[in-house]
């Protein structure tokens, strides 16, 4: 009788795709920017991975997790790549919200493509949302950036629940605030024009929430990355990496799941 191992099939061709994935972002970035996405971890984590080091392979379990929020953000894009390339406002019978007006219209980016020379870092923001105004005023100019966060029942309950986590992720609001930063500076908008959002979406039941970031994670975002760029300027080779120092590690049970760690002294 046949017997289909489809569990091997899919796992075989997303160990293709992330392999794919790796050469192109190489192609992009060959070894010069920090990627946006690492925002908040460790500083050696940084180090590792700029210089090419090689972690420990992901399981198969964590890869098809990853492929499921991967396909989820790219559905999620598509619906609003699909929602912007009507021209919103001109059919009465479009029960659509008009996000247009006479007097702005919005630009949608999805995978926004941002670069920092000055913080030396790189990545692409889910969506970002521009409006201007009609008489093109830049002062009037204003943008909107998005992340989406799949995630698990727990962290959802920690995050909303009625015991939820005083503290923020962190790791996500320095992303969301790298990728605002970006937008500021490639699209010469204030920082004061810029609201940010985390949109969660639960892996579990497919509730999705939205929650408002700070605009201070901004100021933090720039920190972050200015502290990173002064420490690891200094280390020449492996030798002089910092250890058990500030931001290394930045959080206890990053080391628990760091590709690196087990060549990480």
């Amino acid at each position: 009788m046949l017997k289909l191992e489809l569990s091997e099939i899919y796992n075989q061709y997303l160990s293709e795709i992330e392999s794919d994935n790796k050469s192109k972002y190489q192609e992009k970035n060959p070894g010069k920017y920090y990627r946006a996405s690492s925002a908040g971890h460790c500083f050696k984590k940084h180090w590792f991975a700029m210089n090419g080091y090689e972690g420990k392979e992901m399981d198969e379990k964590s890869r098809r997790l990853l492929r499921l929020g991967t396909i989820v953000h790219e559905d999620i894009e598509k619906a609003i790549n699909w929602y912007s390339s009507f021209n919103l406002g001109k059919d009465k019978s479009d029960k659509r919200p008009n996000l247009y007006s006479d007097d702005y219209f919005i630009d949608f980016n999805t995978e926004y493509e941002v670069l920092i020379e000055e913080l030396n870092v790189m990545g692409s923001s889910d969506i970002v949302a521009i409006s201007n105004s009609s008489v093109h005023d830049i002062d009037e100019a204003s943008a909107c950036v998005i992340d989406i966060k799949t995630t698990h029942s727990y962290k959802w309950k920690m995050m909303f629940g009625r015991n939820k986590e005083p503290k923020p992720s962190r790791m996500y609001e320095l992303q969301l605030g790298t990728y605002a930063l970006g937008v500021c500076n490639q699209e010469n908008i204030k920082p004061e024009n810029i609201s940010m959002y985390l949109v969660y979406y639960k892996k579990d039941d497919s509730l999705m929430k939205p929650v408002e970031v700070n605009n201070v994670w901004m100021d933090n975002a720039a920190e972050y990355w200015f502290t990173l760029n002064e420490t690891l300027d200094m280390v020449k080779e492996e030798a002089d990496l910092p250890r058990d120092t500030l931001n290394v590690p930045i959080e206890q049970w990053e080391c628990r799941y760091c590709q690196f760690e087990p060549i990480c002294n």
